[in-house]
């Protein structure tokens, strides 16, 4: 019988290629180099706050010991004192937070000749002190919630004779806090 040499070699040629793949599929001769691996871990960051709220304001008698006992309808004297005290409750943090708070006050609106008006405004915290404009207020540094109380003062004169400033009136129209950061 006649040989084919050729045809032995292809065959046996593929039975050795299929068992050499047979054997790095199962792992045997396998080629791998190190490596490892880590997760990025999980951060963020967090905005701050800027805000201004208000409460409602009292009125109270100076000339009396007792507290806010002004009321709506009642009228004053030659030699009375009233205030009206209004709170701002203020918020501000984030780490490079400065800037200004501002009240512009406003014309009184007024039919009296001799009453006076004065206001007045204070922060509880030294973090928000007093601008170089009447008024104004500046931070410079997170300052948390703190308070601003605006004191608005009425003064009728003593001195004020005769029926001059009877039957008057007097309004200070609504003016705003406004908070900006700058």
């Amino acid at each position: 019988m006649k040989r084919d040499i050729g045809m032995n070699t292809m065959i046996k040629g593929s039975i050795a290629g299929a068992t050499g793949i047979a054997l790095l599929m199962g792992g045997f001769g396998t080629y791998a180099l190190w490596s490892d691996s880590e997760d990025l871990a999980a951060h963020g960051v967090q905005s701050g706050e800027l805000d201004i709220a208000t409460s409602a304001g009292v009125y109270d008698d100076a000339n009396s010991a007792a507290a806010n006992d002004w009321t709506a309808t009642d009228k004053m004297v030659p030699g009375d004192k009233v205030t009206y005290t209004q709170t701002f409750t203020v918020k501000g943090s984030g780490k490079n937070l400065k800037g200004t708070i501002a009240y512009v006050k406003p014309a009184l609106a007024t039919t009296f000749t001799g009453l006076t008006q004065t206001v007045d405004i204070t922060s509880s915290t030294t973090d928000i002190t007093a601008g170089s404009t009447a008024g104004t207020f500046t931070f410079a540094q997170p300052f948390g919630t703190a308070t601003l109380t605006a004191k608005v003062t009425y003064t009728l004169p003593a001195g004020t004779a005769n029926q001059v400033d009877q039957n008057k009136a007097a309004t200070l129209p609504a003016a705003a806090f406004t908070i900006s950061q700058g």
